[in-house]
């Protein structure tokens, strides 16, 4: 098997379909800055899949706007977060402010995943090689745009998207031991939201935030979290350039994936490579319908064959 990017999406392939022997091809010369967004799971799928202990957490939610803090959304607050955060008006996770169960990776997760892969760096996929694949099962986590470049999809639309940054730094005291979210729907604010996970403060922006954040950050602790830290520490940027991803032509979409899939023997994986909004959770289901889909292939069980064959 041939997984195409190591990005999350494609570490969670590689974990969960070892029994394939899969080879990560990465574009780039190393890793790929996963950890910059916030990763909160609905459940431990994904953590049980890579054999990989999540943590359950209770997690507090509010909306900061207008100097007051909110502990209920509204369809105003909900419809100008959406808008700010995407540019258009999308169901979104501030519509539901209340207290969730959720699970929370180790912050090691990428180098435990990629440890149990195999990883190939600055390996490009190309027309060609899409051409020489065979009956090898290959997987997709390359973004549909860019691999609609390398296919020359004729009727490539527009994908819009909002880019955006992301600021982490930990909280050296006091100790913070909470998981909590305040979003900040506010067009005129550059962040749009701020999250504690434990002792980790993790601030999302629309727009490129100033070198020294971290000041304006502590008085945001203080002010909405009622948090005063002493100092924060360890603090990294990331930057995301599709970040958020906004829909196109539905049609379009389905039409570019099924070809992918029936003509080429690619399965497209991930949010970036089928363009849909969704989380990690659902990357891991979609993982075990691919999985599905190849084990049930002619394609494969002719492969699988002739594989045994060669060992006779």
């Amino acid at each position: 098997m041939i997984i195409y990017g190591a990005g999350l999406a494609g570490l969670l392939a590689g974990n969960m379909l070892r029994s394939f022997s899969p080879i990560i091809y990465e574009a780039q010369s190393e890793l790929p800055n996963n950890q910059g967004a916030l990763l909160r799971f609905r459940t431990d799928k994904v953590g049980t899949a890579c054999a990989i202990p999540f943590k359950k957490v209770k997690v507090h939610k509010a909306i900061k706007y207008s100097g007051e803090l909110h502990n209920e959304t509204s369809l105003f607050l909900s419809n100008l977060y959406s808008q700010k955060v995407t540019g258009s008006i999308l169901n979104r996770s501030i519509n539901s402010l209340d207290s969730v169960d959720r699970y929370i990776a180790p912050w090691e997760l990428i180098n435990t995943m990629s440890r149990n892969c195999k990883i190939k760096y600055d390996m490009k996929l190309t027309k060609a090689a899409v051409n020489d694949m065979g009956v090898v099962p290959t997987i997709s986590t390359i973004p549909m745009p860019t691999l609609m470049d390398i296919m020359g999809w004729p009727d490539k639309p527009e994908f819009p998207t909002q880019k955006i940054w992301t600021q982490k730094a930990r909280i050296e005291s006091p100790d913070c031991k909470v998981h909590q979210t305040i979003y900040y729907p506010d067009p005129t604010v550059p962040y749009y939201r701020i999250s504690l996970v434990g002792d980790v403060v993790i601030s999302e922006f629309i727009r490129k935030p100033e070198a020294n954040i971290g000041p304006h950050i502590m008085d945001v602790l203080l002010e909405d979290f009622g948090i005063k830290p002493n100092k924060l520490v360890d603090m990294k940027s990331s930057e995301q350039y599709l970040g958020k991803i906004k829909p196109i032509n539905e049609e379009i979409r389905k039409q570019f994936i099924f070809e992918m899939t029936t003509k080429y023997g690619i399965y497209s994986l991930g949010r970036f490579a089928t363009w849909r909004q969704i989380l990690l959770d659902d990357v891991a289901e979609d993982v075990q319908h691919i999985e599905n889909f190849i084990r049930s292939s002619s394609s494969y069980s002719r492969l699988i064959h002739s594989q045994k064959g060669e060992t006779q």
